[in-house]
């Protein structure tokens, strides 16, 4: 087993516990306080607004469109790169083609909320309806990582490692104070075994079944 450098694991110790909670300074309030919020999920019932606009397809959209009317799938992505400069939408979760009425929709799904397109290239008309939260229901979504796109979920799969160095450091940091060491493994210990019990003896739950 290699020597290890106490006085050295201390000292890198109490320096990741510190810059941790530093760094993690913002994501571990909003965190915490969109925990809150989806605890209490009847606060976000008049957190919604909807909204509704109306606009001319591009011309040259229209005209590649009225040209190959019977295959429009083959403009689909022009139809989403356009979306995505205009109104920063991306990630479609699905397009349907209405062929009889030359009807393409798609639908993006958004935190706390949704964007729904439908090009008539009859018409030439859009029509774009729209869901949007406010800021309790946004951080209730970015907290579950719900249509929040890759990066996010890559900041919330970070953040969650950091936050297990940053308990890790602590636990570290408390054997080094020998008069407080026993005081905050009861701590610990408490701190572990209050929510195994109120788990199991007040949360709801199956039993009887393999």
């Amino acid at each position: 087993m290699p020597f290890v450098n106490k006085r050295a694991l201390y000292s890198t110790s109490r320096a990741l516990h510190i810059y941790i909670s530093t760094a993690l300074f913002f994501l571990l309030i909003l965190f915490c306080v969109s925990g809150i919020v989806l605890n209490h999920v009847d606060w976000l019932k008049n957190d919604k607004n909807n909204g509704q606009i109306t606009a001319a397809i591009p011309a040259e959209l229209l005209v590649k469109a009225q040209t190959e009317l019977n295959t429009l799938p083959t403009i689909y992505p022009q139809i989403e790169a356009y979306l995505a400069k205009q109104y920063g939408l991306n990630k479609v979760k699905s397009i349907e083609w209405e062929k009889q009425d030359s009807l393409v929709m798609l639908d993006y799904p958004l935190p706390a909320g949704y964007a729904y397109a439908e090009f008539d290239f009859i018409s030439g008309e859009l029509l774009l309806d729209y869901q949007t939260g406010g800021f309790l229901s946004v951080i209730g979504d970015l907290h579950k990582g719900r249509y929040s796109g890759e990066v996010w979920s890559w900041v919330i799969d970070i953040s969650a490692v950091l936050m297990i160095l940053f308990a890790i450091t602590g636990m570290i940091i408390l054997f080094q104070n020998r008069k407080k060491r026993l005081a905050g493994i009861w701590i610990t210990a408490l701190g572990v075994a209050t929510p195994i019990v109120i788990y199991l003896f007040w949360v709801p739950q199956i039993k009887g079944v393999s």
